[in-house]
């Protein structure tokens, strides 16, 4: 069942929201990772490079999947939310939906398979070049009429309120 709403209904989500939502899926997920990390938990460079692999994987599919068979992860159904196409309200396909987490968490699993592995000052930088692009996304989410941050403009969609 495919569920339409005109693009006229659609009533973006407060940035606020969306953090908490996001917090919540970072719960979910840390609880997931904290369980394969005691599966796989080698110390070395091909450990730490295996558990970067498998929580990427791990993230899109939990977001990648949330997205296009819920409109929502949990964490936005927990608070009423649905991510959805910005133009008719319809769920992310999965290039979108690829799209939006590429964006949104590429970053952080570069950071993650390359940043923590050099270590030292260069880690540092790298890892401060990642906390500069997620402030600049919670900038462009707060700042734009809609709400779409950078990740939100180039997958063509849109976090709203659900309305009942």
């Amino acid at each position: 069942m495919t569920i339409q709403a005109t693009s006229s209904t659609l009533a973006p989500a407060a940035v606020v929201t969306r953090v908490i939502a996001f917090i919540i899926d970072g719960i979910i997920l840390g609880i997931c990772s904290a369980i394969i990390g005691s599966i796989v938990s080698d110390g070395t460079i091909v450990g730490g490079l295996t558990r970067a692999i498998i929580y990427g994987a791990l993230g899109f599919l939990y977001f990648g999947y949330t997205w296009t068979a819920w409109r929502a992860s949990p964490g936005q159904r927990i608070l009423g939310l649905m991510t959805v196409n910005e133009a008719d309200g319809t769920a992310l396909t999965w290039n979108k939906a690829i799209t939006r987490w590429a964006f949104l968490f590429g970053p952080s699993i570069l950071n993650s398979l390359f940043g923590n592995q050099i270590g030292g000052g260069l880690g540092a930088l790298v890892s401060l070049v990642v906390l500069a692009y997620y402030i600049y996304l919670l900038y462009t989410a707060a700042t734009d009429p809609r709400k779409q941050g950078l990740h939100d403009k180039q997958a063509q969609s849109l976090v709203i309120t659900k309305i009942a």
